[in-house]
């Protein structure tokens, strides 16, 4: 017999054995619903940035996504304390059962998240708990990656934009030079050109106090989105090892 400790609940080996598998499968189903909202959340990004999205339709998706990032990690959090041991109990004891449905849920006629189905006690496997944890921080600096790497886009687009703007102020000013003939027309073009240079700089200083002070090309933003993105395929790639070992842990403990 093997006593849990969290509860003075004992269960025998194989009895012990069959709820870690359980809750290591758990978790690895919870991953594939975070390996979901991801692409609904990239997919999204991309449709706004092409203008294929509102700027509303856009905070819709992120709404959705989030609350879904909150369902899984409060499910995660929960089969993480059902495996932990003892240094586990206080968050197992925070994990009260309910059933309950908030508003905006029973609008939506789906239903809160609930740990009714996780039982109250530790199974004393705080090796396989930390497996999770490994794979719950390497997924939380990867999406802290997924939100930058989307702000240096955006700022890349509106540089691109920027630039544009630019180009067509001095296209404005080549034709007023080439036509000097009509003093008023020079005098209106240049005043208008002049008021379109202001806002301008007024828009670029803006962008400046975004990045410390320094205005960054396209170019050099480029490169923040490539440096980003190459960081966040290496802790992809860390976590993909993280979730090879809790696919070994199962297959050892089903043997």
């Amino acid at each position: 017999m093997v006593n849990t400790t969290t509860n003075s609940i004992q269960l025998d080996s194989e009895t012990r054995n069959q709820e870690i598998v359980a809750s290591l499968r758990g978790f690895m189903k919870h991953q594939t619903e975070r390996v979901s909202l991801y692409k609904e959340f990239n997919d999204a990004f991309k449709e706004y940035v092409a203008n294929r999205m509102t700027q509303e339709e856009y905070a819709t998706i992120c709404r959705i996504v989030t609350e879904g990032f909150v369902e899984l990690s409060i499910e995660i959090l929960a089969l993480e304390a059902h495996l932990g041991g003892p240094a586990h109990a206080s968050t197992i004891n925070a994990l009260t059962p309910t059933s309950t449905i908030t508003d905006s849920s029973a609008a939506a006629g789906t239903e809160q998240p609930s740990t009714t189905g996780r039982r109250n006690y530790s199974l004393d496997s705080p090796e396989h708990a930390q497996l999770i944890r490994e794979v719950q921080l390497l997924e939380k600096q990867k999406l802290a990656l997924t939100v930058q790497g989307q702000k240096w886009v955006l700022e890349k687009e509106a540089q691109v934009a920027q630039d544009i703007k630019d180009q067509e102020v001095n296209l404005q000013v080549d034709w007023v030079v080439g036509n000097d003939e009509d003093g008023e027309r020079i005098e209106s073009e240049v005043q208008a050109t002049a008021v379109h240079e202001s806002e301008l700089k007024s828009s670029s200083q803006g962008a400046a106090v975004a990045n410390g002070g320094v205005k960054l090309s396209v170019e050099e933003l480029q490169g923040k989105v490539d440096e980003n993105r190459e960081s966040l395929n290496e802790i992809i790639e860390e976590i993909n090892d993280k979730l090879a070992d809790i696919q070994e842990a199962i297959a050892i403990l089903v043997l």
